[in-house]
């Protein structure tokens, strides 16, 4: 007769096919925040979604912009409370117009540029402008 799995290696293998089932379908259609990412970007492979909020750009490069998580900055109130920024680099066609504040969602995969993390894009889809929305403190 065959042997029924035990219920720990069912366990096990409900989570496995759990967890290959979250990073390939994503976190669902509004992909991944900065947030979910910024502690380990690569165990995120191939392409991926990801949604923020523009914080910073780059003064000698147009296509490189720093991404914030949305939720952190409505947390803190500003830029530079110390929160991750995801520094992004558009390599499609036309650069893209961001402005600081602009909710965007972005699609690309991780790369390792001159050893700094960096999150590449080929589309960026430029959402609402949260400035007058972000609280003072």
């Amino acid at each position: 007769m065959k042997k029924i799995l035990s219920s720990s290696k069912l366990i096990v293998l409900v989570a496995l096919m759990l967890s290959v089932a979250i990073f390939t379908f994503g976190c669902g259609d509004d992909g991944f925040s900065v947030s979910e990412v910024q502690h380990d970007p690569f165990a995120f492979t191939g392409e991926i979604t990801i949604n923020g909020t523009v914080a910073s750009f780059s003064p000698d490069d147009p296509n490189l912009f720093g991404v914030m998580d949305t939720n952190e900055l409505m947390q803190c109130g500003r830029f530079d409370c110390g929160a991750w920024i995801m520094p992004t680099l558009y390599s499609g066609g036309h650069t893209p117009t961001v402005s600081q504040g602009d909710n965007v969602v972005l699609t690309g995969e991780f790369v390792n540029i001159g050893g700094m993390v960096t999150f590449q894009v080929t589309n960026v889809d430029v959402g609402n402008n949260i400035m007058n929305q972000i609280p003072s403190n």
